[in-house]
């Protein structure tokens, strides 16, 4: 399992951001903001890089990123 965290966090999760439309980024990070109840700009920090997701945020972010839920 924390092998999967890892790819996720490392490889996964921003390389798929990075590779996102300026407008899907916004929205993903609004979606992500609203889903856990954190300040837009704290998640805008964790997606840059500034500071990092905690593993229980990783954990939750999983299937919002695989299912694509902040599409919806």
């Amino acid at each position: 399992m924390q092998e999967k965290e890892k790819d996720f966090t490392a490889v996964g999760l921003m390389s798929y951001y990075k590779e996102l439309p300026q407008k899907d980024k916004n929205n993903l990070r609004m979606y992500v903001a609203m889903q856990f109840n954190l300040n837009y700009m704290t998640v805008d920090n964790k997606f840059k890089g500034r500071t990092k997701f905690s593993a229980a945020e990783l954990l939750a972010l999983q299937p919002i990123i695989n299912n694509e839920l902040w599409k919806k």
